[in-house]
């Protein structure tokens, strides 16, 4: 498998069934299966408030940064 360490990634998009990753480097881009995306997401801790009629999640992007991952977790 080929690494993309240093690429930034620019958006993420549902492609039918399939989610789309794209990079700043064009055609570079890669689909990721959705239970891939789910253990990433688990990693956050999420700030979730109601606007209008649907609850929307944020994360704090100054406490996670990507030197984070590679710690073990700790609980």
């Amino acid at each position: 498998m080929e690494t993309i360490k240093g690429t930034k990634i620019t958006g993420v998009h549902p492609h039918y069934e399939q989610i789309y990753v794209h990079t700043d480097v064009s055609g570079q881009g890669f689909f990721i299966s959705s239970a891939d995306l789910v253990a990433i997401l688990a990693e956050f801790d999420f700030a979730v408030g109601k606007k209008r009629t649907r609850r929307w999640g944020k994360v704090n992007l100054d406490d996670w940064r990507i030197e984070r991952f590679d710690q073990p977790r700790t609980y």
